[in-house]
């Protein structure tokens, strides 16, 4: 289940960079009255989540691994929520990470800040450039 049928949310160049290092497994999902959706993401080691924003609210829950939002690490148990439209990034720790996304919709738009050919390589260790 695609959570925008459009396709705007799915810039060209996107698919390749997440190529073998992101999977998506939809849990729960409410196509009918796009209702509530729990979707669990898992990223390779080194893998970054570009800086995009959302148009709902959500909960992001780390199940395993740890993910690096700058200078703060969330661990597996932590979570944050955001606020539709805030912006945010982050890498996959060096095991990789696992994490849920709660919404209280199935259907949701991801506008990402820069275009796939300004997205920084994936790598470890996870320091700065």
């Amino acid at each position: 289940m695609d959570p925008d049928p459009s396709g705007a949310s799915r810039p060209a160049g996107g698919r390749e960079y997440f190529a073998g290092r992101a999977e998506r497994r939809v849990l729960v999902s409410n196509p009918d009255d796009d209702g509530l959706s729990l979707t669990a993401i898992k990223f390779a080691p080194g893998t970054l989540l570009p800086t995009h924003r959302h148009d709902v609210d959500y909960i992001e829950l780390v199940l395993e691994g740890e993910v690096h939002h700058g200078n703060r690490i969330l661990r597996a148990g932590e979570g944050v929520f955001r606020n539709a439209g805030t912006p945010y990034s982050f890498w996959a720790g060096p095991e990789g990470a696992t994490v849920a996304d709660f919404r209280a919709h199935t259907f949701y738009r991801t506008e990402y800040i820069d275009p796939p050919d300004k997205w920084p390589p994936h790598r470890l260790p996870l320091t700065p450039d």
